[in-house]
């Protein structure tokens, strides 16, 4: 279509010059023959007249052409883009082509699309019936189910029963039971597989001085639950970020003691429960802290934050794409695989991937 344009467009310039030369020639002979010049204004309006049709004429093939550039058919676009893509000696996906109004382009393998988004997340377990997510921002819990659908929600912002005050993580063994470190309220609440209150712990139960031989804890101070962790046995390990120690509570909730750090560990960003110690992370400073479960100081050491959790998300299609994730989606908090899906929760939103299945060679 477009060379036919171009044919015509040529074929009237041309035709519009010839009757320009021969208008001239006619005035010429006008002149020379000693004719009243008055006759000759009828040359120069049609003279005028030829300059404004080829200049109207020109715009409006020219203005068509373009037109129909932005409007052609698809078998016209189709065309056009096996003509550009024979030209890039780039292999890539053709899900990846991107076509505009005048430009084709090849994009980067696109990032994945989140199953939910977040203010603020700050913590994610499996549970019973899915996956648990605490935002602390909203001041919620949300329950999703494992096809990535939203199935409860919980909380508000209150100091009353079944709301939170800036949820800072969550724990559970089995699922039957969550527990929710609601920092700002100073407790923790207990609940069900689907997200009912069942009760709460403080420690206010504490009403002896639990030294324990490494710090004495005043059970009438306030505290500052930020994260937790549960043992096998079913005692709960909290980091209170204002006294920067450990609480024990056991499975029926009785408060067992306290104990404080020996050294200045700066802001506490993972807590885990192993076998027979607990572990308590700090980016701030890149150190790795170990208690016992009874309380005891285990010491601690330095390490390189490898970044060994981002190894998960090679076993999906975005392999490579960990860092522009955290770029847009904030940092990393969890990553859960269960059977051929894997969950990856950032603080502003969850994922759901399929796991690659490798075949053997």
């Amino acid at each position: 279509m477009n060379v036919i344009y171009h044919h015509i467009n040529c074929y009237i310039r041309v035709l519009l010059t010839a009757c320009t030369i021969k208008a001239c020639l006619s005035y010429s002979l006008v002149l020379r023959r000693n004719k009243d010049l008055h006759n000759s204004s009828s040359f120069k309006i049609s003279y005028l007249w030829l300059l404004a049709l080829f200049s109207v004429t020109q715009n409006g093939v020219v203005s068509a052409n373009i037109g129909l550039r932005l409007h052609e058919p698809d078998s016209v676009v189709n065309q056009m883009i096996a003509q550009k893509t024979a030209e890039i000696t780039v292999d890539v996906p053709l899900h990846d082509f991107v076509r505009t109004q005048e430009t084709s382009y090849y994009l980067s393998q696109k990032n994945p699309i989140p199953v939910a988004t977040f203010i603020q997340a700050s913590a994610m377990i499996k549970g019973m019936d899915g996956f648990i997510v605490s935002d602390k921002a909203e001041h919620k819990i949300y329950l999703f189910s494992s096809d990535g659908k939203l199935h409860i929600e919980a909380g508000g912002h209150g100091a009353g029963v079944q709301s939170f005050h800036a949820p800072s993580d969550i724990a559970s063994n089995n699922g039957l039971k969550i527990y929710v470190a609601d920092k700002e309220n100073g407790r923790i609440q207990i609940l069900d597989h689907q997200l009912h209150y069942l009760s709460s712990l403080d420690i206010t139960r504490a009403n002896v001085d639990y030294a324990m031989g490494l710090n004495s804890f005043s059970a009438t101070r306030s505290w500052k639950p930020e994260k937790i962790c549960l043992l096998d046995s079913g005692h709960l390990q909290v980091w209170d970020a204002q006294a920067k120690g450990i609480h024990r509570f056991n499975s029926k909730g009785d408060y067992i003691g306290f104990s404080a750090l020996s050294e200045a560990m700066g802001r506490i960003n993972f807590l885990n429960c192993k076998a027979d110690y607990i572990e308590l992370y700090s980016t701030q400073s890149q150190k790795i802290a170990r208690m016992s479960i009874n309380g005891l100081w285990l010491g601690s050491y330095d390490f390189t934050q490898d970044r060994s959790y981002e190894s998960k998300i090679s076993l999906t299609t975005y392999a490579g794409k960990w860092d522009e994730l955290e770029e847009i989606y904030g940092v990393w908090i969890n990553s859960i695989m269960e059977e051929s899906r894997l969950w990856i929760l950032f603080e502003q939103a969850l994922f759901s991937l399929d796991v690659i299945q490798k075949q053997d060679n």
